[in-house]
């Protein structure tokens, strides 16, 4: 059984006669040589090199703790830990019970069980904690760069601030 061949369209190209190849369609671009490498930092206007280093120099004054990664993940780490050990010890608690007659190991069963809530709830807070530190300080400096920027600059004054929206062109 064969595959059917298709275009760039992806629609069935026409059977052409076995071993020869599929030829382009006049008035199908080819892709050409890729563009020349242009430097990132070539594009970028002064003006806005001057409001980077301005927002920068804003962010350095704020005096914010530096972040510890290596630490914030090490910490982050260990909360999913003590969740999934939480999670064990409460599940090994639930079979240790129903596995004996005996009222004593079913009483140590329940302190294991209950001691397994504190457990996860400690490794959930370690967890959240840790893992939305580096989302919120990414998020308190766009809100800093948002304040920073003048809307009226933005939208021009008096018009509507949808009438600087990009607008898609049909089709896409």
């Amino acid at each position: 059984m064969t595959t059917p061949r298709v275009n760039a369209d992806g629609h069935p190209a026409p059977a052409g006669p076995a071993g020869v190849p599929p030829t382009v369609p006049q008035g199908v671009p080819t892709a050409g040589p890729p563009p020349p490498f242009a430097p990132r930092h070539a594009a970028i206007p002064a003006a806005t090199q001057d409001r980077t280093r301005q927002f920068t120099a804003d962010v350095g004054a704020l005096k914010l703790r530096a972040p510890k990664s290596m630490l914030d993940t090490q910490l982050m780490w260990l909360g999913v830990g003590l969740m999934l050990v939480g999670i064990v010890m409460g599940i090994g608690a639930y079979f240790m019970s129903h596995g004996t007659t005996l009222i004593l190991t079913q009483n140590d069963a329940i302190t294991l069980g209950l001691s397994a809530i504190p457990v996860s709830l400690l490794g959930f807070a370690l967890f959240i904690r840790y893992s939305l530190s580096t989302f919120m300080r990414f998020w308190l400096a766009r809100l800093i760069a948002a304040q920073q920027t003048p809307q009226a600059t933005v939208a021009g004054p008096g018009t509507d601030a949808t009438a600087v929206l990009p607008t898609t062109p049909a089709g896409h």
